[in-house]
């Protein structure tokens, strides 16, 4: 049977029994905190690292499950799919403006915050949070550029008659 020392208001008290021990951190008359060393270890530890938990019994039977953190919406694709959550704005605005490109007018405006947006989803890529919205940015692009040349057609055929 081991005997430890053991540390209180800066005075070293022992050798005392291991069982004593126990029963003095189990009663309370020793803190877990406390310092205890026996031959052996190679400095002084609290007492209730050294001898397990403070109360003499064994350590739980099983520890609770630990729930993983709750994702961000933004980190769910399907998320994505119905909510601007995460995307660039630029590519958003491109989107759409891509979309009233068949209007013929805004399609040229279309096809430069398309650029801008392709630009901006390239340079977050590298980032922690990285923006979403390719496919938008590239549907205005498309959008942008056929419009944009259905307006060149539209203005040379105008100039031509």
């Amino acid at each position: 049977m081991k005997s430890y020392f053991y540390a209180r208001d800066q005075v070293q008290h022992g050798p005392v029994p291991e069982h004593e021990l126990r029963g003095m951190l189990a009663g309370g008359a020793l803190g877990s905190d406390t310092p205890v060393w026996c031959e052996g270890m190679a400095a002084w530890a609290p007492a209730g690292t050294v001898l397990g938990h403070g109360n003499g019994g064994p350590p739980p039977l099983y520890a609770p499950p630990v729930s993983p953190p709750p994702a961000a919406v933004g980190d769910d694709f399907g998320m994505r799919m119905l909510l601007p959550v995460g995307r660039s704005g630029w590519a958003i605005a491109a989107g759409y403006l891509g979309l009233f490109s068949l209007v013929i007018l805004p399609a040229p405006i279309a096809l430069i915050v398309s650029v801008i947006a392709i630009r901006d989803l390239r340079k977050s890529a590298a980032s922690p949070r990285p923006k979403h919205g390719m496919g938008r940015a590239v549907f205005g692009l498309v959008m942008g550029v056929l419009g944009t040349g259905v307006l060149i057609l539209a203005l040379i055929g105008g100039i031509m008659a």
